[in-house]
């Protein structure tokens, strides 16, 4: 009895100091499906979510992390498009990690940084990339949202300025 309940103790301890290290860590360790992790966690949850989207060409749920008004507008197959010099039709995204995530100094901008797999289907190669996605909110009770629109396409530069 006495070492069933030490063994059970260990255990015990073992699964709460896991569990302890995948919140500490942003949710960097696999979490058995809790919501640990805080802000990383969550932001690395999003980016999950966003890129499973992708590779479901689900493009209309894919934009609806950005800012509401924005939603209708974000060319999501276009910005696949850049990144990849494929059209999105003839991509196959096989696997995807989150690499790292990261908080500003006032938690309210993240990024997170992605390492994507993907078939090219008519050059027949698989192609790597890592991928940045940044996020934005205004203050900790605010949802987060995607600004991919203005990190991928390339603007205009401002008429005083160079390119």
């Amino acid at each position: 009895m006495k070492t069933a309940l030490t063994l059970l103790m260990v255990l015990v301890l073992a699964l709460g100091g896991y569990l302890g290290v995948a919140h500490f860590s942003g949710g960097a360790f696999p979490t058995l499906g809790l919501p640990l992790g805080g802000e990383l966690g969550q932001l690395r949850s999003i980016s999950e979510s966003f890129m499973e989207d992708l590779q479901y060409k689900d493009f209309k749920h894919a934009a609806s992390y950005h800012q509401p008004d924005v939603q209708d507008t974000v060319d999501i197959p276009f910005l696949l498009k850049r990144v990849f010099v494929v059209k999105p039709e003839a991509l196959e995204i096989m696997e995807y990690e989150v690499v790292m995530a990261d908080l500003d100094s006032t938690g309210d901008r993240g990024r997170v940084k992605l390492r994507v797999k993907a078939n090219d289907l008519i050059r027949e190669q698989i192609l790597t990339r890592e991928l940045m996605l940044y996020f934005k909110r205004d203050g900790r009770a605010a949802p987060w949202y995607m600004e991919l629109e203005d990190s991928l396409r390339k603007d205009k530069a401002e008429k005083d300025k160079k390119h």
